[in-house]
């Protein structure tokens, strides 16, 4: 099943776990959203398990696909923290940053490219690098907005109270938080 899986979806899509595979299968059908049987196979083929959907399941499924992506994590990104922590240090820190990204995400983009003149003829792979590609690009913007931005001081940092400061005295060099 996880090589089907895999053909199906394409390596672009990234390994997938045979015990997690089958510990999903077994929650599903659990809850009654799937049905399992074993159909015997000939000589020395292993029995085969055929999995189907219950009217559950479609409705759970239907359910899913009627419901948008939504951002679990909010809007916080590492991309975002380390060009906010780079500002700290100087438009410097932050254009070397921003030349490193794009280095990476420019790699990214010609694997992508090769991949997808090597997976054409499959239109679930073709699809999946194809929103990868949109995703690289979009980030490739993201770091000319922040190469921009360079110059700014994007975070401003609170004083330290009274308190902070006399613990920075602590003789045992501990900071109080």
């Amino acid at each position: 099943m996880k090589s089907r899986i895999e053909a199906a979806l394409g390596p672009e899509y990234g390994g997938l776990n045979r015990g997690y595979i089958y510990e999903v299968i077994h929650k599903m059908e659990h809850q009654g959203l799937i049905t399992s049987r074993v159909e015997p196979q000939a000589g020395a083929r292993p029995d085969r398990s055929v999995l189907e959907i219950t009217d559950t399941g479609r409705e759970q499924l239907n359910g899913w696909l009627g419901e948008p992506i939504r951002r679990s994590g909010g809007f916080r990104d590492e991309f975002v923290q380390k060009v906010l922590a780079a500002s700290l240090r100087g438009a410097d820190q932050v254009r070397g940053f921003c030349r490193l990204q794009r280095k990476a995400l420019l790699a990214e983009s010609r694997t992508l490219q090769t991949l997808r003149r090597e997976r054409a003829d499959d239109p679930a792979a073709s699809f999946t690098i194809e929103v990868a590609i949109l995703r690289t690009n979009a980030e490739l913007e993201c770091v000319e907005a922040a190469e921009a931005r360079a110059g700014q001081r994007l975070v401003s940092l609170p004083a330290p109270t009274a308190p902070a400061l006399a613990d920075r005295s602590d003789p045992r060099g501990t900071i109080g938080m």
